[in-house]
């Protein structure tokens, strides 16, 4: 009775840990997810720089805070999909083990791990990622929503959940192809960068590292998909341009061909580094200290 009382504060606590990662991930990263957003929203043929975008931000609409424009849909949300994503491949990771015997993990576990963490994020990283990408290309002039909580209440009320769930699809692959690779990468990553050592013994700077390596893998691999995804939680909701994915990769393509599907990678590549670096170090400092701290020392007689 006792074990099986550990065993579920262990998997609350890292659901837990998982969400005050997500929190870090938030607010190093805001600055350059909203550039990537204006980048793959605009539209014409005349496509702005990453610095022009920060300028026009700074100067137009807000100040340098103007850089956290709709932060509190993902810090919302981010927070429970970071929990989401580090709790469940977690909890797959040793239920997998304990099939397995404990022998060490191969790289198809490892996916597949990841795999059902980044599809279990979906349910609330659609919604969340769609609220903040409607705050943070809307119009300072002539703005839709006064804020975020409002947004999420009129998108509700006029297109109901279908309308907050807008992209699901593209986000759905995104996520659950991209973390596969994401989390089988980072722990390919560690064995490597720290061979033979355990995950207590593991530096911060190599987690780090590891961390942000296993970011840029994930961004290059499925960064088409994200474009797709932004393009659908930009649409007219009454009256959409994009009918389906197929139908979206189909008009970007003709419209600018392969470099359509990588508008806006630069600042999501060095948004990458800090930002999956940080939540990978954060997660593993409350994993020490919080899900598993280590034994207390018996004083010698």
């Amino acid at each position: 009775m006792a074990q099986a009382q550990v065993q579920d504060n262990t998997f609350v606590k890292e659901f837990v840990a998982g969400c005050v990662a997500g929190f870090s991930k938030i607010y190093t990263g805001q600055p350059f997810d909203i550039i990537k957003v204006r980048l793959q929203s605009a539209q014409g043929d005349v496509k702005p720089s990453p610095l022009t975008v920060v300028k026009n931000l700074i100067k137009y609409e807000g100040g340098p805070l103007a850089l956290w424009k709709g932060s509190l849909p993902p810090l919302l949300g981010v927070g429970a999909t970071v929990s989401i994503q580090f709790g469940v491949n977690e909890n797959v990771k040793k239920f997998i083990s304990q099939r397995n015997g404990g022998k060490k993990m191969s790289f198809t576990e490892l996916f597949v791990s990841g795999f059902l963490a980044g599809f279990a994020n979906c349910i609330v990283s659609t919604p969340a990622e769609h609220f903040r990408i409607r705050i943070q290309t809307q119009s300072k002039d002539a703005p839709l929503y006064k804020g975020s909580l409002d947004c999420m209440k009129k998108i509700y009320q006029n297109n109901g959940i279908r309308g907050a769930y807008r992209g699901l699809f593209p986000t759905i692959y995104r996520d659950s192809f991209g973390y596969g690779s994401y989390f089988a990468a980072y722990s390919i990553l560690m064995d490597w960068l720290a061979p033979g050592q355990t995950r207590r013994e593991q530096s911060y700077t190599k987690i780090g590292v590891a961390g942000s390596l296993a970011g840029i893998l994930f961004w290059g691999l499925v960064f088409p998909f994200d474009v797709i995804k932004t393009k659908y939680q930009t649409d007219n909701l009454d009256k959409p341009q994009f009918k389906n994915m197929k139908d979206g990769f189909a008009k970007i393509y003709n419209a600018k061909g392969l470099s359509g599907f990588y508008q806006g990678f630069l600042p999501c590549f060095l948004r990458a580094i800090p930002v999956n670096g940080a939540v990978f170090v954060m997660f593993e400092v409350l994993h020490r200290n919080f899900i598993a701290p280590p034994l207390p020392q018996l004083k010698a007689v």
